[in-house]
């Protein structure tokens, strides 16, 4: 009984374990077809997952490349917006790049008063006086014509009339024979027929100091002399020649005393000769100037110029760095330094370039009235007070551009920050050595007039005709700063006088 169910037993467990098996065996097989679909289905999320993956790289690097051109495109407008707003007053623009609308720009701050328009009693006159006409007249200074108006008797009261008349003069030089029958003629004489001293001063001032065109000049020559004389473009053209050439000497001695000068100011301007840009540059003292053509601004076309290597005096200047190869102490522009302070205040509103910007004009200030008292120099304790409170400035400075958005102005702003710092002396140096001058405005007014020139002659044809007009400015220049009447100057030139500056 019990074998029977032992055997029974047996046969149900044999059972359980033969189902166990096949279901064992089901569950491998579906595990293997599971491992296959899980394996393709990877291998199909993997190809996808790259793709994915390479879209997203994509992506991002063309929203980098945006982010990027995005930064580049904001610096361009603040580069272009710099250009748009840069004028003489922030910049080193001339006036004349000033953009000026119909709307009047200065307001007038003047207060309204019930006087009348004009000279105002009690003013001293400056009119002509009768005494002052006779004076003239008794030196033979004015030729005295008399008018007669109404019955002439002794008693009459007199009114005079001032003018100018021009006449044509024919000099006639009559050269006679020597004791051996020669005629002994200079060479200045070699055509029959020539113009004199007066005409060729007035047509070469006229070109020069009243910027006056040639094709304009001939006309005014014709109808101040009534049509009598009519003088060609190539007469006036070889007047400034021959002035150029007489005045070679007059040029050689005034660079010979700005080289021996103590102090002179340097600053270059660009012209347009030939259709070419050339630079026109000047070496000037208080009492002289001389201007020379280069056609660069680099130290070979410097060197060639022959001045400021053979000079051992203090230097004035715009921040040219190749000038500091020259001399001995530099004092940068003040003036021009504040430009670039005051644009930078209005491109990035940081406080510290309006605070520095007065702070040296606030020096400046001072050091005018410790010249008037007598002194010679700054204390000791106050150079080291305003050396400190300087650096303190671009301190804040430096502080103050972290914040900046702007990447381009953040930049400029930190080349304006590290010019300074690297140039504190020479900003500084009109508080150091009280002979140094704060700007270097004196360069500018001298080069002015070259602009000018430009716009009325358009360009000069060549660098010869370039270096005439500019000797006849620095003769002129020099004149009106020594107080010589330059058109007496300019005309013992042309007579061959003798004549030192």
């Amino acid at each position: 009984m019990k074998n029977g169910r032992m055997n029974d037993m047996y046969k149900q467990l044999e059972e359980a374990i033969n189902k166990c098996n096949s279901l064992s065996q089901i569950i491998i097989e579906e595990r293997k077809i599971h491992k296959e679909e899980i394996k393709k289905l990877n291998e199909d999320f993997k190809e996808e997952r790259k793709e994915m993956n390479s879209k997203v790289q994509i992506l991002e690097q063309s929203s980098e490349e945006k982010d990027k051109l995005i930064e580049k495109l904001l610096n361009e407008i603040d580069r272009l917006k710099k250009i748009v707003n840069n004028n003489s007053d922030n910049s080193s623009n001339p006036p004349s790049t000033d953009i000026k609308g119909n709307k009047k720009e200065v307001s007038n701050n003047r207060e309204k008063t019930n006087k009348k328009v004009g000279g105002q009693k009690g003013h001293k006159g400056a009119s002509l006086s009768k005494q002052f006409v006779k004076e003239k007249i008794d030196n033979k200074e004015f030729k005295h014509e008399v008018i007669n108006v109404g019955k002439k008797t002794d008693n009459y009261i007199s009114k005079y009339v001032l003018d100018v008349e021009v006449n044509v003069i024919a000099k006639e030089y009559r050269f006679y024979q020597d004791e051996n029958g020669k005629y002994n003629v200079p060479k200045e004489f070699q055509t029959d027929v020539q113009y004199g001293a007066e005409i060729k001063t007035l047509c070469a001032i006229l070109n020069t100091q009243g910027v006056v065109a040639i094709d304009r000049l001939t006309d005014f020559v014709s109808s101040i002399s009534h049509g009598k004389l009519n003088i060609s473009n190539g007469s006036i053209v070889n007047f400034i020649k021959e002035l150029k050439g007489k005045s070679a000497p007059i040029i050689t001695n005034l660079q010979e005393k700005i080289l021996n000068s103590t102090l002179m100011y340097t600053d270059a301007t660009n012209a347009r000769c030939n259709n070419k840009n050339v630079f026109v540059r000047n070496y000037s003292t208080e009492t002289y100037t001389l201007l020379k053509a280069t056609k660069t601004k680099s130290m070979k076309d410097i060197n060639e110029t022959g001045i400021l290597p053979k000079y051992t005096g203090n230097l004035v200047h715009d921040h040219e760095t190749s000038i500091y190869n020259y001399g001995n102490k530099h004092a940068e522009c003040n003036v021009h330094i504040g430009r670039y302070l005051k644009r930078n205040l209005e491109e990035t509103e940081n406080k510290w370039s309006k605070d520095m910007r007065w702070f040296l004009n606030s020096l400046n200030e001072y050091r005018k009235r410790l010249i008037l008292k007598g002194d010679d120099k700054l204390p000791e304790e106050k150079l080291e007070k305003y050396s400190l409170i300087y650096d303190r400035l671009l301190t804040e400075g430096y502080e103050q551009n972290k914040k900046i958005k702007s990447q381009y102005y953040k930049k400029e702003e930190k080349k304006l920050l590290n010019r300074m710092k690297k140039y504190k002396e020479n900003h500084l140096m009109f508080l150091y050595d009280f002979s140094m001058p704060f700007n270097n405005n004196l360069s500018e007014r001298e080069l002015r007039h070259v602009k000018t020139k430009q716009k009325i002659s358009g360009h000069f044809k060549s660098m010869d005709g370039l270096q005439g007009y500019l000797d006849i400015k620095s003769i002129i220049i020099t004149c009106q700063k020594i107080g010589k009447n330059f058109y007496e100057f300019i005309k013992s030139i042309f007579e061959n006088t003798p004549v030192t500056v």
